[in-house]
């Protein structure tokens, strides 16, 4: 037994972990597969190996503003509890924390432990990287909820809603504002009802705020700037995306895109693949069809941004975990 867990447990686990894998590649390559049935493969060929390297590079830079802005996030939090660090310092480690989350579904969880971890061997106070960790998550879904809320407005104005969009976001928002209520609840002293404490990521959000610096943890106009950087985080990602239709040489409207990138995010998230492989590739290609994007232009587009916002960052993520985790 090593940590409470057998080595039998942790067999079944990474293998669990790999069928995963195996089962995102299956549903991604279904994907291709039925785009290329759809439209022609010649076309998709053109458009890939034709995009324009200026957008190309300018969607690079929009990744790199995603890694700088989280660490920015965390800049912040630790600047409140008087630990001043340059912000490049904090760069490397928001690249570990995403390969974390990309290569482990454990909403985020796996990414935590290792930032927590990394923190204590810099000296950080384990009350200081906590009141992050609070923050952190109070301040994600507060912006991930905004945004959600901003992509079915702009789906329902064009008349494109439908249940089948709608259903998983009224599934999913209670669950994302559960967090920064729950965590608010408990703050001033009261106790949860059992059902919400049974939510996976309510948990380990109340331990955090229990070993808290309160007055961190706590601080309202600290939580706001932190969930605009969030918010700032997404647009990036979503600005990816659309950036990609333009190097394809197609000129589409930023507010479907940022609708349509919002809702497959939804499906990456209440998926169990990693990184919601395929899941997004799928609920991308048809969302973008919906706004007149060709299925042949909206799988180029897509497969760009997920190579530049999960496959190009896994090398280098990699790396700086592994540097984590030995350390």
């Amino acid at each position: 037994m090593v940590n409470g867990e057998s080595k039998t447990d942790r067999k079944k686990k990474a293998r669990a972990r790999w069928i995963s894998w195996l089962f995102g590649l299956a549903i991604l390559l279904a994907v291709a597969l039925f785009a290329a049935h759809r439209s022609e493969g010649q076309e998709f060929a053109r458009l890939v190996t034709h995009a324009r390297p200026v957008w190309l590079l300018v969607a690079l830079l929009l990744q790199m503003g995603t890694y700088v802005t989280d660490a920015r996030i965390w800049q912040r939090v630790l600047d409140r509890a008087n630990i001043s660090r340059p912000l490049r310092s904090y760069v490397g480690l928001a690249l570990a924390k995403l390969f974390m989350d990309q290569a482990i579904p454990s909403v985020g969880l796996s990414g935590t432990l290792l930032v927590i971890r990394a923190l204590d061997r810099r000296g950080v106070p384990r009350r200081a990287s906590m009141a992050l960790v609070v923050i952190d998550l109070v301040s994600y879904y507060a912006a991930y909820i905004v945004a959600l809320g901003i992509a079915l407005g702009i789906v329902w104005a064009r008349g494109d809603l439908t249940p089948l969009m709608a259903v998983p976001a009224v599934i999913f928002a209670p669950m994302a504002a559960a967090v920064p209520v729950a965590l608010l609840w408990v703050s001033r002293g009261r106790k949860l009802p059992r059902w919400l404490k049974r939510l996976p990521f309510i948990k380990p959000a109340v331990r955090a705020l229990g070993k808290a610096t309160p007055a961190i943890a706590h601080d309202a106009w600290l939580i706001t700037r932190c969930t605009g950087l969030q918010f700032a985080i997404l647009a990036f990602d979503a600005g990816t995306l659309w950036i990609m239709l333009w190097a394809l040489g197609l000129a589409v409207n930023p507010a479907p895109v940022f609708a349509s990138f919002m809702l497959s995010t939804l499906a990456r998230t209440l998926g169990v693949i990693p990184g919601g492989l395929g899941v997004f590739e799928a609920v991308s290609v048809a969302t973008l069809k919906l706004i007149g994007v060709p299925v042949a232009a909206g799988l180029a587009a897509t497969l760009l941004f997920r190579f530049f916002t999960f496959w190009l960052p896994m090398a280098p993520g990699l790396i700086l975990a592994r540097r984590e985790v030995r350390a």
